[in-house]
């Protein structure tokens, strides 16, 4: 659960995947440029950030696994994106424990600024249908940081400490991983209709198992999270 070092008095909602499961699914995500348009739509219509606002942009490409049919796909592929964004910097993917040997997969990995987002957009939905490997064989993260606007009213939720965040992939299976902050003591009726005018904009598929109400411990030095049960 990613959240801000300040711990408040208030509890609250907060939506979170458990480590048993750290992605889901971006609606349309067997084509990338569906599911960016959808996450463009949350970002605009239900929080302060914009799709050209994110706080990291990064382009990982992926040497083909052991194992991989076609291996030289997976190097065309990084040789084309060398051409497009420079060389970036490549590495193994791992290194085995306890002799430290790296792996002989690497990746290649390229810091892309936020003027050069549309360009890597435009780069992945030009590619498709990407071909299969067990990694990649090549994907775009972008995460972005905001509070949660109500799109009903237009206005911002008050009383929102903690940022929300959603992270995002987009490859031949594009993916995210939300972490939704709501300023709500209980799931009251307030909340289920807020999450009921949320949930046309949200790009990935609501799931209330994830719901946790969020208090402070006593010294206030943590918080602690019991799940939600909505009727």
């Amino acid at each position: 659960m990613t959240l801000t070092k300040m711990i408040t008095d208030r509890p609250f909602i907060f939506y979170t995947l458990p480590k048993s499961r750290t992605t889901q699914q971006l609606n349309g995500g067997r084509k990338i440029e569906k599911a960016w348009n959808n996450v463009c739509n949350f970002l605009t219509n239900c929080t302060t950030t914009k799709p050209n606002q994110p706080t990291r942009i990064s382009l990982t490409a992926y040497t083909a696994f052991q194992g991989d049919p076609n291996p030289e796909i997976a190097v065309k592929i990084i040789q084309e994106t060398k051409l497009l964004f420079d060389s970036g910097q490549t590495e193994p993917v791992s290194y085995a424990y306890p002799s430290g040997i790296p792996d002989k997969q690497t990746k290649t990995e390229w810091d892309i600024e936020t003027n050069d987002l549309q360009k890597g957009i435009d780069y992945l939905v030009k590619g498709q249908p990407w071909p299969k490997f067990t990694f990649g064989p090549i994907e775009l993260f972008i995460t972005f940081y905001f509070n949660l606007i109500d799109p009903i009213t237009k206005t911002e939720f008050p009383n929102q400490n903690n940022k929300s965040s959603l992270m995002i992939w987009l490859s031949r299976n594009c993916v995210c991983s939300p972490d939704l902050y709501f300023p709500f003591e209980q799931a009251d009726e307030n909340f289920k209709q807020t999450i009921k005018n949320l949930e046309p904009f949200l790009p990935f598929k609501f799931e209330e198992k994830y719901l946790r109400l969020g208090r402070p411990n006593k010294a206030k030095t943590q918080y602690t999270f019991t799940k939600i049960i909505m009727d």
